[in-house]
């Protein structure tokens, strides 16, 4: 086993799991500037390397998700190989530049691209490989693939699938960093719950490989807090054969009133209450100023599912739908089309809380918020807030197991505001009022979820992601990349007493 401080003294040229040399044109002492540093990390070819005073720039390479915060790299680089990786990273290392990689770009404070100005940006695009050992069932992939064609390779390479979420244009990369949770993760765990190996470049070039044998510590910080320790290039999960059938439902209550929806979104948190709640079941909701829509899927047959009675537990519904005996590929394809142009780039703000049993809003909390979003005016501008429900084997792993600590929460809330232009402060106002009458005014009860980041915790940031693991993970940042290469404002921190 090697330790951390042991993978920090390799040369450059040398790590564990990975014994290529580097290419001595690569070698960054014999630059003259960042730009030909840069250049040669990439082999010369001006289309992989993009910097900002070429034209363009901001629309072709940079693509800020949140138009709200147009940060500028100094570069963005689009690498085809670890080797490339690798050297680019000494490159931004020895310039004193931030790093940052990018999967999918699908980011609400635009972290991917730096979060601040003056980053050089990896866009992971070129590593899109899905390849399935179909005697272990292991599969490798690449962060640059988007979760639809994940789910895709999967099933072409023997019907295979892993828990994840339902965005198709959400990067591997990114969704893994900081958990992976999605419809089936009440019954299979996160994204990180059935990782078993990681290729990682670190902050000195260095490339290395972690599991749970191989560099713990390394893979513990990378399941939940990855992308302020190293960049990924290469994942390999434990896959299971795709479900037999599956059954989508959808409960839909439309009404302009917010009270009688609000009923609903009280119904549905007697569901998430329940501790015997089936774990084949995975549910997420979407409260907005028309409509409350529940919509989830039932690993199982029709027959399981109607024994459940979920309808039974909800007040009267406008319209419903049960599809029962989908393949998998259906019901994932059918989730990707409806998600349509939220995935578009945008105006955004959001804010979001992590929810346990002992912290679940009350019937009162609810009403508040309700109260809060119906007296909202012409402050309410495309609001949305989405009840993820968690739980299940997502609980089964210990807080201290992985960096993700969220392991009691048993749903997430996703609050944002879309607009058509510039977020104006009331809008960014009624969201975080509303959140906070959900926490019963009591905010510091409640911790966050990084997949979904918000400028709204400003320097509590990192205390509302990672919780009681932050101490660690600062102790081991400082070992790894005490310079803070891998850097966002929100990012982990290197602990100052190591």
């Amino acid at each position: 086993m090697i330790h951390i401080r042991q993978l920090l003294l390799l040369p450059l040229w040398a790590s564990a799991g990975w014994t290529a040399a580097i290419n001595p044109r690569w070698d960054t002492r014999s630059t003259t500037s960042l730009e030909a540093c840069l250049s040669d990390a990439v082999g010369g070819e001006d289309a992989r390397v993009q910097f900002r005073d070429e034209a363009g720039f901001n629309t072709t390479d940079v693509k800020p998700f949140n138009l709200n915060l147009q940060y500028l790299p100094v570069a963005v680089m689009y690498p085809q190989t670890t080797t490339e990786t690798s050297a680019i990273v000494k490159c931004a290392s020895l310039y004193g530049h931030k790093i940052q990689a990018r999967s999918g770009g699908r980011d609400f404070i635009n972290k991917c691209i730096g979060g601040d100005d003056n980053a050089i940006v990896i866009d992971m695009k070129y590593f899109n490989k899905v390849e399935v050992d179909n005697t272990t069932g292991i599969a490798t992939v690449g962060p640059g693939q988007t979760l639809k064609a994940l789910v895709n390779g999967l099933i072409d390479n023997g019907g295979r699938y892993i828990p994840h979420g339902s965005s198709p244009t959400v990067g591997v990369g990114g969704h893994l960093m900081v958990g992976g949770m999605g419809l089936t993760s009440r019954q299979n765990g996160m994204s990180i719950d059935v990782l078993q190996e990681i290729e990682v470049v670190l902050a000195n070039g260095t490339v290395t490989r972690a599991s749970e044998d191989e560099n713990p510590d390394l893979f513990w910080v990378m399941r939940g807090a990855g992308a302020s320790f190293g960049l990924a290039t290469e994942f390999k999960f434990q896959t299971k054969p795709e479900p037999e059938e599956i059954v989508s439902f959808s409960y839909n209550f439309t009404s302009s009133n917010l009270t009688v929806l609000g009923e609903a979104v009280k119904a549905y948190h007697e569901i998430m209450r329940d501790p015997e709640l089936s774990r084949r079941v995975g549910i997420t909701s979407r409260f907005t100023a028309a409509s409350y829509i529940m919509t989830g899927a039932f690993s199982g047959s029709e027959a399981d599912f109607d024994a459940l009675k979920l309808a039974d537990r909800l007040p009267t519904m406008s319209t419903s739908t049960v599809l029962p005996g989908l393949s998998w590929s259906e019901f994932m394809n059918s989730l990707f089309n409806d998600a349509g142009k939220s995935n578009d780039a945008g105006y955004f703000y959001t804010n979001d809380m992590a929810v346990t049993h002992e912290t679940i809003p009350s019937n009162s909390s609810i009403d508040s918020f309700i109260n809060t979003l119906a007296s909202a005016g012409e402050d309410a501008q495309g609001w949305s807030f989405l009840f993820d429900l968690f739980g299940g084997a997502m609980n089964d792993t210990p807080e201290d197991g992985t960096a993700f600590p969220h392991r009691n929460s048993i749903y997430f809330l996703t609050a944002y505001t879309r607009t058509t232009e510039k977020t104006p402060a009331a809008a960014i106002k009624l969201v975080d009022d509303a959140v906070l009458s959900l926490q019963d005014n009591k905010p510091e009860n409640y911790l966050a979820y990084a997949g979904v980041p918000s400028l709204s915790h400003g320097d509590e940031a990192q205390q509302k992601y990672w919780g009681s693991n932050l101490a660690r993970l600062e102790t081991i940042k400082a070992a790894l990349d005490p310079d803070d290469v891998f850097s966002t404002p929100q990012g982990v921190k290197p602990s100052s007493s190591s």
